[in-house]
C-alpha cells in the first residue's frame, strides 16, 4: 500500500466526486490506499450536494465497521476504510454563518482608500452576498474568505495525522466561486506550510495530485440568480491563464494535474445554494473520482512524485505530469463496451457485482428468508432490521440512484438497464450477452432463483464470522461467481 489518501473535495462539484469514489469503494474497485480521507471545503452548509456525500460517507463507514478483512475473508465490498479526522467531513470556515461578505471584510471600518479598492474589486452584490451559501461563482469572493484555510482546529486535526507517505489528492470546479479559488489557495497553504503545524514538513514535501473540472453542465437562464452560466468558458479561461503561472508554470507546484470537461451539457435548475442544490450525479464526476485512484497507482519511486526546494524555500514537484480522462468511442450514451481497456477493465466487473447485489436487496431479499441460506445462517426478519442492515439498504439504494443520475444527462454513463425485469436479471449490462453458469446448482435456474441457487450453494462460511461479515462475504462470493461466469468484459 503506498499509504492514505487524503481527498480534498472543493465545492459541489468536489463533494459530489467524493461520493463517487465512496460508491466506487462501495462496489469492492481497487485502489492503491490504506485509507480514504476526505475533506469537503464549502462554506455552503446546506447544500444539499454536501450533505448527500456526507450521508453517504457515514453508511459506507458504519458498514464497514461491521467487517473484517483478513486471510479468511474473500470479499471485496467496502474494502477500503474511509476515515473522518474533521467534523462531519467538512473544514470549518471562520465567520461564515449568518454574514454578509462587506461584513467578513469589516468594509465599514476599513480607512477610505481601502473602502475604494473594495468597491473596484468587487461589485455592491458581491458585498451584499449572504456568505451561507457560498460564492456564488465569484471567485473573486472565494480567494478572500477562503485564505484561511490553516487558521482552525479542523486543519490542525488534519495536519496532526498526516504521516510521510500519504498522499494529498484536491478535486475542485474551475468554474464557479468555491473551487476556481479554493484549489489555488489550498495549494499555496500546503506547500508553504510553516514549522509551527504539526508534520508541516510531511505535508509540504508530500505527492499532490489534482484534477481541476472544467465545464460540463448548464443552469437555467434565471434574472433572479446571480450565477449565469454563460459565465462558465470565459471564467475557465482566466483561471486556466492564472494556473499556468501560479501553479503549473515553471515550478509547478502539483505532481499531477488531471483535466476533465465535456461540451455535452444538461441544463440543470439554477438554485444558488442551500438544500434546494442537489444536482444529479454525472460521469464526469465518476471519472473524476478515477484520477484519484490513477494517482494513487503511480509508484512511490517515480520521478514525478519527488519535490524540490528553491532558494527562496518554496517547494515545488520539478517532474509534473499532466492527464486527461478519454473514452474509446465518442458517443452520447456510454457503455462498458466504449470505456478505454484500463478504465473497463477496472470497472466492469466491480460494478456488475455490486449492481447485482443492490437489485437483489431491494427487489427480493425480503422473499428469500425461506430459502436454505437464509436459514441455516439465521438471517431472519429480525437479522434485517439490524443497523448493519438498514445502512447496507441505505447504501445500495442511494448506487442505484447514483447509476440512474448518471444515465439521465446529455452525455450519460449507462452501462446498466437498471429497469430489466426479474426473469431477464443477466440482462442487465447493456451491450454484453450472457451466457451460461455449466455448474449443476445452476442448471435450470434463471432470474433471483438462480442467484438464490448460488447462495443455497456458497452458503457455509467460517463459523467464526460475524453474521453480518456471513451476509457480506456470502453475496460477495455468489455475485463475483456470476459475474464471472455470466459476463465476459
Amino acid at each position: 500500500m503506498t499509504g492514505k489518501l487524503y481527498l480534498f473535495g472543493i465545492g459541489g462539484t468536489g463533494a459530489r466526486v467524493i461520493k463517487s469514489l465512496a460508491m466506487l469503494a462501495g462496489a469492492g474497485v481497487s485502489m492503491d490506499a490504506d485509507a480514504i480521507v476526505p475533506i469537503i471545503i464549502d462554506p455552503d452548509f446546506a447544500n444539499a450536494d454536501v450533505t448527500r456525500a456526507i450521508k453517504q460517507l457515514n453508511a459506507y463507514v458504519s458498514i464497514r465497521e461491521q467487517l473484517a478483512f483478513n486471510d479468511a475473508s474473500q470479499n471485496h465490498f467496502f474494502q477500503i476504510p474511509i476515515e473522518k479526522v474533521v467534523n462531519d467531513y467538512r473544514l470549518g470556515l471562520k465567520d461564515t454563518k449568518s454574514k454578509k461578505f462587506k461584513e467578513f471584510i469589516d468594509l465599514d471600518n476599513l480607512s477610505k482608500p481601502n473602502r475604494a479598492l473594495a468597491s473596484i474589486l468587487f461589485s455592491e452584490a458581491n458585498l451584499q452576498s449572504e456568505m451561507e451559501v457560498g460564492f456564488k461563482g465569484n471567485p473573486n469572493m472565494g480567494s478572500v474568505v477562503l485564505n484561511q484555510f490553516t487558521d482552525s482546529n479542523d486543519f490542525l486535526n488534519f495536519a496532526s495525522v498526516f504521516n510521510p507517505g500519504d498522499r494529498i489528492f484536491i478535486v475542485s470546479s474551475i468554474f464557479g466561486g468555491t473551487g476556481a479559488s479554493g484549489f489555488p489557495l489550498l495549494l499555496k497553504n500546503l506547500r508553504g506550510l510553516g514549522s509551527g503545524m504539526p508534520n508541516f514538513a510531511a505535508i509540504r514535501q508530500a505527492p499532490i495530485g489534482a484534477i481541476t473540472v472544467l465545464p460540463y453542465f448548464e443552469l437555467k437562464p434565471d434574472e433572479n440568480s446571480s450565477i449565469n452560466s454563460s459565465t462558465f468558458i470565459s471564467k475557465s479561461k482566466a483561471a486556466l491563464k492564472y494556473y499556468e503561472n501560479s501553479v503549473t508554470g515553471n515550478q509547478s507546484s502539483v505532481n499531477a494535474l488531471y483535466y476533465i470537461g465535456d461540451t455535452r451539457t444538461k441544463q440543470y435548475e439554477n438554485e444558488e445554494g442551500g438544500e434546494k442544490q442537489e444536482n444529479k450525479a454525472h460521469v464526469i464526476e465518476m471519472a473524476a473520482a478515477l484520477a484519484a485512484i490513477d494517482f494513487m497507482s503511480i509508484p512511490d519511486q517515480a520521478p514525478l512524485l519527488s519535490c524540490g526546494t528553491d532558494a527562496a524555500g518554496r517547494v515545488y514537484a520539478p517532474n509534473p505530469t499532466f492527464r486527461e480522462f478519454g473514452i474509446e468511442d465518442d458517443v452520447q450514451e456510454i457503455l462498458l463496451n466504449n470505456l478505454a481497456e484500463k478504465t473497463r477493465s477496472m470497472l466492469s466487473a466491480a460494478m456488475t457485482e455490486f449492481v447485482l447485489l443492490a437489485k437483489y436487496i431491494k427487489e427480493h431479499l425480503n422473499d428469500a428468508l425461506g430459502c436454505t441460506w437464509a436459514r441455516d445462517n439465521n438471517f431472519d426478519e429480525t437479522f434485517l432490521k439490524i443497523p448493519f442492515m438498514d445502512n447496507l439498504r441505505f447504501f445500495t439504494k442511494a448506487y442505484l440512484e447514483w447509476l440512474n443520475e448518471m444515465a439521465d444527462n446529455d452525455r450519460s454513463f449507462k452501462p446498466f438497464k437498471l429497469s430489466v425485469k426479474p426473469s431477464d436479471l443477466y440482462d442487465i449490462v447493456d451491450g454484453v450477452k450472457p451466457g451460461k453458469i455449466k455448474e449443476l446448482w445452476a442448471l435450470g435456474k434463471s432470474g433471483y432463483n438462480l442467484f438464490d441457487a448460488g447462495l443455497n450453494e456458497k452458503r457455509s462460511q467460517p463459523a467464526k464470522f460475524t453474521p453480518e461479515q456471513k451476509f457480506m462475504e456470502l453475496f460477495y462470493i455468489v455475485t463475483k461467481d456470476i459475474v464471472t461466469n455470466k459476463f465476459k468484459f
